[in-house]
Order: structure tokens, then C-alpha cells, then sequence
């Protein structure tokens, strides 16, 4: 037991850094707040009398970022289904091929870090099925926890592991399937999002067109600025809105 405390602790040190990114990315909401701190900041520096611009450059800024990290979310969460699924595969298949659990999970965690942990449990006698549930708490993992629940299943039926991870990983790869057919008619969606964004641009265009100047109004008059929040704050807020309700139809 002496040797598992350092592993654990380069396990733990190493990513100390990459989770707290991970964290961050994972939760776009929580660096709205400082959007706030930054457009008082702003004002503070430029005067009252730019607030609104400001205010709707903080707005933009602010959506923009959040669809840029809900963008980044949902490709590693997807790559961690892609890579969870396929460690389910892989072990399922040595075990099928009459490797030991233990020697099964060291192998397939070579392939595959995400059952490191896991494949060392094994090799100290530890709860292997309560590291993989641990591991099935990143997004994109909740796999790890089909395949705890399988672990546990075959440990007190007595069931083959070989073939329990085998109908775990045949479930994983319909999962994706649908998870893939899903993001593709959901991404339609995304583009009538980024879409409604240019409109309030294909109108100003219009409207220089038919012989008026909103440029000149919006830029120039003092009710323009507040008029231009406005329009950022319904688009911004439509694109976020879009967003989310895709994001929450693909998620598990």
C-alpha cells in the first residue's frame, strides 16, 4: 500500500492544472461575472456617457466567449465518449480473450489512461468498480459508469466480466450513434442561431440602401448607443438561448 500514495499523487499534481481548465470550460456560466466587474471598469476609464457602448461591447464579448467555450465543452466531452466507449471495447475484447481482469485493465490502460486508475486498483486489490464510477464524473464519461455498474455486477452474481463490458460497450457505441444523429439535427439549429445574429447587420444594409443613414443615427445621436444595446442584448441573448436548448437536447 506504501507504493499507491505517490502514484496517486502525481496523478493528482500533474493535472492540477488541466482541471481546473477542464473546470472552467465546463462551466461557461460561472465567468459571467465578470463581464460585470470588466464593463464598470470600462465605464470607470471611458465616462458615463460611453456606458452604453460599453455595455454592448461587454455583451457581445460576453456571448461570443460563452459560445466559443460551450464549443470546447461539447468537442472534449464528445472526444471522452469516443475514447470511453472505445476503452470499453478494448477490454471487453482482452478479457473475451482470456486475460485475467488484472492483467486485462493494465493492457487496456495503456491504450486508454482514463482506466489508469482503475488498472491500478486492480493491481493492489482496491475497489476497481469505485474508480471507474470516480472516473464517469468528467463530462463525456458517464460511460465509466456503466461500466462500474458491470464491474460490481460480475463481482457479486459471478457472472462472465467478459460479457457484461460486452453488452456495456454494444450500448456505448448505440449510444454514440444516436448521440451523432442527434448533434447532426441539432446543428441546424446552431446555424439559424448564428444566422438571426447577421440580421440586425443585413437591415442596416438595407437600410443604407433605401437612401437613409442609420449608421449616422446610431453612431452619432445620443439615443443610438442604447438602441444598439438593445439590439446586442435580444441577439446575444437569442444565440445563448439557441445554445442551450441544443446543448441540453445532446446532453446525457
Amino acid at each position: 500500500m506504501t507504493d499507491s500514495a505517490p502514484s496517486t499523487g502525481r496523478l493528482d499534481g500533474g493535472a492540477g492544472g488541466a482541471e481546473s481548465t477542464r473546470s472552467f470550460l465546463a462551466e461557461p456560466h460561472r465567468a459571467v461575472w465578470v463581464i460585470p466587474l470588466m464593463m464598470v471598469i470600462a465605464a470607470a476609464v471611458a465616462g458615463v456617457e460611453a456606458l452604453g457602448w460599453v455595455a454592448a461591447a461587454g455583451v457581445a464579448g460576453g456571448s461570443m466567449g460563452w459560445i466559443a467555450i460551450s464549443a470546447v465543452r461539447r468537442r472534449r466531452a464528445k472526444q471522452a465518449a469516443e475514447q470511453t466507449a472505445h476503452a470499453a471495447r478494448l477490454l471487453a475484447s482482452l478479457l473475451r480473450a482470456g486475460q485475467i481482469p488484472t492483467v486485462a485493465l493494465a493492457e487496456a490502460a495503456t491504450e486508454c489512461p482514463s482506466l489508469a486508475r482503475a488498472a491500478a486498483a486492480s493491481k493492489l486489490g482496491s475497489d476497481v468498480a469505485s474508480e471507474l464510477a470516480r472516473s464517469s464524473r468528467s463530462p463525456g464519461r458517464d460511460g465509466m459508469g456503466l461500466m462500474a455498474a458491470a464491474w460490481r455486477v460480475s463481482e457479486r452474481s459471478g457472472a462472465p466480466i467478459a460479457a457484461v463490458l460486452a453488452t456495456v460497450a454494444e450500448n456505448l457505441r448505440h449510444r454514440r450513434h444516436l448521440e451523432a444523429l442527434l448533434e447532426t439535427e441539432l446543428a441546424a439549429a446552431r446555424t439559424s442561431g448564428r444566422i438571426m445574429a447577421a440580421l440586425p447587420f443585413l437591415a442596416l444594409a438595407l437600410g443604407v440602401l433605401g437612401g437613409g443613414d442609420p449608421l449616422g443615427f446610431l453612431l452619432h445621436h445620443e439615443l443610438g448607443q442604447w438602441l444598439i444595446l438593445a439590439g446586442v442584448v435580444l441577439t446575444a441573448g437569442g444565440v445563448v438561448w439557441i445554445d442551450r436548448l441544443a446543448t441540453a437536447r445532446t446532453s446525457p
